[in-house]
Protein backbone atom coordinates (compact mmCIF):
# COMPACT_ATOMS: atom_id res chain seq x y z
CA UNK A 1 0.00 0.00 0.00
CA UNK A 2 1.43 3.38 -0.98
CA UNK A 3 1.46 6.20 1.52
CA UNK A 4 -0.73 8.36 -0.69
CA UNK A 5 -3.44 5.68 -0.52
CA UNK A 6 -3.35 5.13 3.22
CA UNK A 7 -5.51 8.09 4.29
CA UNK A 8 -8.40 6.59 2.30
CA UNK A 9 -8.34 3.55 4.58
CA UNK A 10 -8.08 5.44 7.87
CA UNK A 11 -11.33 6.38 9.55
CA UNK A 12 -11.35 9.33 11.89
CA UNK A 13 -13.52 9.00 14.96
CA UNK A 14 -16.95 10.50 14.38
CA UNK A 15 -16.63 12.33 17.68
CA UNK A 16 -13.13 13.67 17.00
CA UNK A 17 -13.76 17.39 16.64
CA UNK A 18 -12.75 20.50 18.51
CA UNK A 19 -16.38 21.05 19.51
CA UNK A 20 -16.52 17.68 21.27
CA UNK A 21 -13.26 18.26 23.14
CA UNK A 22 -13.45 19.80 26.58
CA UNK A 23 -10.16 21.71 26.76
CA UNK A 24 -9.83 22.06 30.52
CA UNK A 25 -6.13 22.65 31.16
CA UNK A 26 -5.22 22.13 27.47
CA UNK A 27 -6.78 25.24 25.91
CA UNK A 28 -3.44 26.52 24.55
CA UNK A 29 -2.89 23.28 22.63
CA UNK A 30 -6.37 23.51 21.10
CA UNK A 31 -5.72 27.08 19.96
CA UNK A 32 -2.36 26.13 18.44
CA UNK A 33 -3.89 23.19 16.56
CA UNK A 34 -6.68 25.33 15.19
CA UNK A 35 -4.17 27.84 13.86
CA UNK A 36 -1.40 25.36 12.96
CA UNK A 37 0.96 28.24 12.28
CA UNK A 38 4.04 26.09 12.97
CA UNK A 39 4.92 22.41 13.43
CA UNK A 40 3.49 21.08 16.69
CA UNK A 41 4.20 18.12 18.93
CA UNK A 42 1.67 17.00 21.53
CA UNK A 43 2.68 14.70 24.34
CA UNK A 44 0.95 13.35 27.40
CA UNK A 45 -0.18 10.22 29.22
CA UNK A 46 -3.06 7.98 28.13
CA UNK A 47 -6.37 9.77 28.56
CA UNK A 48 -4.95 13.23 27.88
CA UNK A 49 -6.66 13.40 24.49
CA UNK A 50 -3.70 13.19 22.10
CA UNK A 51 -5.49 11.16 19.44
CA UNK A 52 -8.76 13.04 19.81
CA UNK A 53 -7.05 16.40 19.30
CA UNK A 54 -4.87 15.19 16.44
CA UNK A 55 -7.88 13.77 14.60
CA UNK A 56 -9.91 16.90 15.33
CA UNK A 57 -7.13 19.01 13.78
CA UNK A 58 -6.92 16.66 10.80
CA UNK A 59 -10.64 17.07 10.19
CA UNK A 60 -10.49 20.83 10.72
CA UNK A 61 -7.59 21.33 8.29
CA UNK A 62 -8.71 18.61 5.83
CA UNK A 63 -5.37 16.91 6.21
CA UNK A 64 -4.02 13.35 6.24
CA UNK A 65 -3.90 11.28 9.41
CA UNK A 66 -1.08 8.79 9.91
CA UNK A 67 -1.56 6.32 12.82
CA UNK A 68 1.90 4.84 13.32
CA UNK A 69 0.82 2.36 16.00
CA UNK A 70 -1.51 0.76 13.45
CA UNK A 71 1.14 0.33 10.76
CA UNK A 72 4.33 -0.08 12.81
CA UNK A 73 4.69 -3.73 11.77
CA UNK A 74 4.72 -2.76 8.09
CA UNK A 75 7.46 -1.15 6.06
CA UNK A 76 8.46 2.47 6.50
CA UNK A 77 7.91 2.75 2.74
CA UNK A 78 4.29 3.47 3.67
CA UNK A 79 5.44 7.01 4.41
CA UNK A 80 6.01 7.61 0.71
CA UNK A 81 3.53 10.15 -0.66
CA UNK A 82 2.61 11.85 2.58
CA UNK A 83 4.92 14.75 1.78
CA UNK A 84 2.25 15.83 -0.72
CA UNK A 85 -0.49 16.15 1.91
CA UNK A 86 -1.82 19.65 2.46
CA UNK A 87 -1.39 19.08 6.19
CA UNK A 88 -0.19 15.98 8.02
CA UNK A 89 -1.03 14.62 11.47
CA UNK A 90 1.23 11.84 12.73
CA UNK A 91 0.02 9.86 15.74
CA UNK A 92 1.89 7.54 18.14
CA UNK A 93 5.46 8.41 17.16
CA UNK A 94 6.55 6.23 20.10
CA UNK A 95 5.40 3.14 18.24
CA UNK A 96 8.23 3.36 15.69
CA UNK A 97 10.87 5.37 17.55
CA UNK A 98 13.03 2.32 18.19
CA UNK A 99 13.12 1.26 14.54
CA UNK A 100 15.93 2.80 12.50
CA UNK A 101 14.20 2.54 9.12
CA UNK A 102 11.05 4.19 10.45
CA UNK A 103 13.07 6.94 12.14
CA UNK A 104 14.93 7.71 8.94
CA UNK A 105 11.68 7.68 6.97
CA UNK A 106 10.07 10.08 9.42
CA UNK A 107 13.11 12.36 9.30
CA UNK A 108 12.92 12.56 5.51
CA UNK A 109 9.18 13.16 5.65
CA UNK A 110 9.37 15.92 8.26
CA UNK A 111 12.24 17.63 6.44
CA UNK A 112 10.28 17.51 3.18
CA UNK A 113 7.19 18.99 4.84
CA UNK A 114 9.20 21.72 6.52
CA UNK A 115 11.01 22.60 3.28
CA UNK A 116 7.69 22.85 1.44
CA UNK A 117 6.15 24.93 4.20
CA UNK A 118 3.49 22.30 4.84
CA UNK A 119 1.84 22.33 8.30
CA UNK A 120 2.06 19.23 10.46
CA UNK A 121 1.55 18.02 14.00
CA UNK A 122 2.68 14.91 15.83
CA UNK A 123 1.63 13.11 19.00
CA UNK A 124 3.69 10.98 21.36
CA UNK A 125 3.48 9.71 24.91
CA UNK A 126 6.35 11.69 26.43
CA UNK A 127 8.32 14.85 25.77
CA UNK A 128 10.73 14.47 22.83
CA UNK A 129 13.79 14.77 25.06
CA UNK A 130 12.62 11.64 26.92
CA UNK A 131 11.92 9.63 23.78
CA UNK A 132 14.34 6.80 23.05
CA UNK A 133 14.93 6.92 19.30
CA UNK A 134 17.03 4.71 17.06
CA UNK A 135 18.15 7.88 15.25
CA UNK A 136 18.92 10.83 17.59
CA UNK A 137 18.27 13.37 14.83
CA UNK A 138 14.57 12.46 14.97
CA UNK A 139 14.45 13.49 18.63
CA UNK A 140 16.10 16.78 17.62
CA UNK A 141 13.48 17.44 14.91
CA UNK A 142 10.66 16.74 17.34
CA UNK A 143 12.18 19.08 19.90
CA UNK A 144 12.20 21.85 17.29
CA UNK A 145 8.41 21.74 17.12
CA UNK A 146 6.23 23.90 19.35
CA UNK A 147 5.69 21.54 22.29
CA UNK A 148 2.46 21.09 24.23
CA UNK A 149 2.26 18.78 27.20
CA UNK A 150 -1.32 17.61 27.63
CA UNK A 151 -2.87 16.86 31.01
CA UNK A 152 -5.84 14.53 31.47
CA UNK A 153 -9.03 16.07 32.82
CA UNK A 154 -9.61 15.53 36.50
CA UNK A 155 -12.90 14.05 37.72
CA UNK A 156 -14.53 17.44 38.25
CA UNK A 157 -13.61 18.49 34.70
CA UNK A 158 -14.89 15.21 33.26
CA UNK A 159 -18.17 15.64 35.12
CA UNK A 160 -18.44 19.18 33.76
CA UNK A 161 -17.75 17.86 30.26
CA UNK A 162 -20.65 15.41 30.60
CA UNK A 163 -22.94 18.06 32.04
CA UNK A 164 -22.28 20.54 29.23
CA UNK A 165 -22.64 17.93 26.48
CA UNK A 166 -25.90 16.68 27.96
CA UNK A 167 -27.19 20.23 28.28
CA UNK A 168 -26.37 20.88 24.63
CA UNK A 169 -28.48 17.85 23.68
CA UNK A 170 -31.36 18.78 25.95
CA UNK A 171 -30.67 15.63 27.95
CA UNK A 172 -31.28 15.52 31.68
CA UNK A 173 -28.20 13.71 33.01
CA UNK A 174 -28.65 12.57 36.62
CA UNK A 175 -25.61 12.82 38.85
CA UNK A 176 -25.69 9.09 39.54
CA UNK A 177 -25.44 8.33 35.81
CA UNK A 178 -22.54 10.73 35.44
CA UNK A 179 -20.74 9.11 38.38
CA UNK A 180 -21.41 5.64 36.98
CA UNK A 181 -19.94 6.60 33.61
CA UNK A 182 -16.81 8.04 35.22
CA UNK A 183 -16.33 5.05 37.50
CA UNK A 184 -16.92 2.27 34.98
CA UNK A 185 -16.26 3.41 31.42
CA UNK A 186 -13.29 4.65 29.43
CA UNK A 187 -12.70 8.22 30.57
CA UNK A 188 -11.12 9.91 27.54
CA UNK A 189 -13.15 12.66 25.91
CA UNK A 190 -14.11 10.69 22.80
CA UNK A 191 -15.33 7.66 24.75
CA UNK A 192 -17.36 9.77 27.16
CA UNK A 193 -19.04 11.64 24.32
CA UNK A 194 -19.74 8.35 22.52
CA UNK A 195 -21.39 6.97 25.65
CA UNK A 196 -23.46 10.10 26.10
CA UNK A 197 -24.59 9.93 22.47
CA UNK A 198 -25.72 6.32 22.95
CA UNK A 199 -27.67 7.23 26.10
CA UNK A 200 -29.30 10.21 24.39
CA UNK A 201 -30.47 8.06 21.46
CA UNK A 202 -31.78 5.37 23.79
CA UNK A 203 -33.66 7.86 25.92
CA UNK A 204 -35.30 9.41 22.87
CA UNK A 205 -36.13 6.04 21.32
CA UNK A 206 -37.66 4.68 24.51
CA UNK A 207 -39.34 8.01 25.27
CA UNK A 208 -38.04 7.65 28.80
CA UNK A 209 -36.01 9.94 30.94
CA UNK A 210 -32.46 8.80 31.48
CA UNK A 211 -31.96 6.72 34.63
CA UNK A 212 -29.13 4.58 35.92
CA UNK A 213 -30.93 1.29 35.08
CA UNK A 214 -31.54 2.52 31.54
CA UNK A 215 -27.88 3.55 31.19
CA UNK A 216 -26.72 0.15 32.42
CA UNK A 217 -29.05 -1.61 29.99
CA UNK A 218 -27.87 0.48 27.03
CA UNK A 219 -24.14 0.34 27.70
CA UNK A 220 -23.97 -3.14 29.17
CA UNK A 221 -22.30 -4.34 32.35
CA UNK A 222 -19.52 -2.19 33.70
CA UNK A 223 -16.13 -3.31 32.48
CA UNK A 224 -12.71 -2.46 33.73
CA UNK A 225 -12.17 1.27 33.47
CA UNK A 226 -9.68 2.17 30.78
CA UNK A 227 -7.86 5.24 29.57
CA UNK A 228 -7.11 6.02 25.93
CA UNK A 229 -5.30 8.79 24.06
Amino acid sequence: MKGAQLPLAVQLRDTASFDSYFPGPNADAVTALRELAQPLALFGPPGSGRTHLLQAACRHHRGAYLPLATIADDSAELLGGFEHAGALFVDDVDAVAGDRSWCLGLLRLLDALRSAGKPYALALGAAPDRLATAVPDLRTRLSQCALFGLRPLNDDERAELLRLRALRRGLDLPDEVSRWLLNTRARDTGSLVDALDALDRASLSAKRRLTLPLAQTVLGPAGARTESG
